[in-house]
């Protein structure tokens, strides 16, 4: 899955991203001073991220200058990428919010932190 950040208000400004790379983006968005460079290539300062959000024509593995329309949106929805997508923003924000207590967070992929969270929660509950 792929996400999408957005760097100003014309259409061609927006970098794609990895998914496993969105907490990433969130913490960026809430810490404007901050920067990072993604496993991509883009380097970018959270003062100059204007939005995240779904990158759905890079998700898809269509051209980013396809315009989604009524079948395509049927598609995504029957494939579950809508659920996908938005699950993933919702978990990447949570984890940017862990990553306040815990910077290191930031240098692992999502999924490694989630496994870190769920071995942990397995562990303080006990038998």
């Amino acid at each position: 899955m792929k996400i999408k950040i957005i760097t100003g208000f014309r259409d061609e400004q927006y970098y794609i991203i990895d998914g496993e790379e969105a907490h990433k983006a969130y913490y960026l968005f809430d810490h404007p001073e901050a920067r990072t460079i993604f496993n991509n290539g883009v380097a970018l300062i959270g003062k100059n991220i204007q939005g995240i959000e779904p990158a759905w024509n890079e998700t898809m593995g269509w051209n980013p200058t396809h315009r989604v329309g009524d079948d395509d949106w049927n598609e995504i929805r029957r494939k579950g990428i809508d659920k996908g997508l938005r699950g993933l923003l919702s978990r990447a924000k949570n984890i940017a919010c862990l990553a306040e207590a815990n910077p290191k967070l930031l240098g692992k992929k999502m999924s490694e932190v989630e496994e870190d969270i769920k071995l942990l929660d397995n562990t303080t509950r006990g038998p």
